[in-house]
């Protein structure tokens, strides 16, 4: 039995009688309708915020014309980016980690014997870009869907935290050396700080939720974890899990306490 469709008015009047419509039926019409899936972003802000105004009835065109209006007054470079299509933001975020890797390769420690790397180490980089790819995606989309779950982020974040983990376990050589964790640890957070900024610069909620920000940390982890991936010539299990797989936990912490004492402090 399939769920009866609802349209714009319906949406509306829901907003309008202090609720946040929800069910299978207002998320097949939100996916469908650009304009009432807006009412839903952010934690449905602006569909509470309309609901405050209490809007006399009105065509679905008056309505969107408002919608476009409150959302009009966000100005700024960072209300541009927010206002991109959710793909286009999570290449962005994706290619801002790609181009750390490059340009750490290009200006930092410059790499020349990708010829005679083996499989294992392409799989290992293939296996965290595409860990921080589906990470970009859901962080970006699926964490600010109407019908998203705490839950479903909570086990995202923590399988996240242990990709890096998963990486070391494939890449390391039981002969290898320790070296220093030390400095991996510090050039690889280092190096992660950028992607967690434009992640912040993306993020189109207000208050983000925990879950969401210890995938962001996490997923700072995965970039770090790629860039010591290409630069780090140890390949000791000890050193790869205290140099290079700490780093998400290290960021998701920083970004919990940093979360917490702002909250505190409004």
């Amino acid at each position: 039995m399939t769920a009866r469709p609802v349209d714009c008015a319906e949406i509306r009047s829901g907003f309008l009688s202090g609720n946040v419509p929800e069910g299978t039926g207002v998320a097949a019409h939100i996916e469908a309708c650009p304009q009432c899936r807006e009412l839903f972003e952010k934690g449905a802000e602006l569909g509470k915020r309309l609901a405050q105004a209490v809007l006399p009835a009105a065509e679905p065109g008056d309505l969107f014309r408002a919608v476009q209006a409150d959302l009009s007054r966000e100005v700024g470079g960072r209300a541009r980016l927010r206002a991109w299509p959710t793909w286009l933001r999570a290449v962005l975020l994706v290619g801002v980690g790609l181009l750390l890797l490059l340009g750490s390769q290009l200006v930092v420690l410059p790499r020349s014997d990708f010829g005679e790397l083996g499989v294992t180490f392409w799989l290992v980089a293939c296996f965290l870009a595409i860990w921080l790819l589906g990470g970009s995606l859901w962080l970006l989309h699926v964490a600010t869907a109407p019908l998203s779950t705490a839950r479903l982020g909570e086990r995202l974040a923590l399988v996240l935290l242990l990709v890096p983990a998963g990486a070391a376990v494939m890449a390391y050589e039981v002969s290898a050396s320790w070296a220093n964790p030390g400095f991996c640890f510090g050039y690889g957070g280092v190096w992660a700080a950028p992607f967690v900024v434009v992640a912040w610069l993306l993020e189109r909620r207000d208050r983000v939720p925990l879950h969401s920000l210890v995938v962001v940390g996490a997923l700072a982890g995965v970039v770090a974890n790629l860039l010591l991936h290409v630069h780090c010539p140890s390949l000791h299990l000890g050193h790869l899990l205290l140099g290079h797989a700490s780093i998400g936990v290290a960021w998701a912490l920083v970004l919990g306490l940093l979360a917490g004492r702002l909250q505190r402090a409004d």
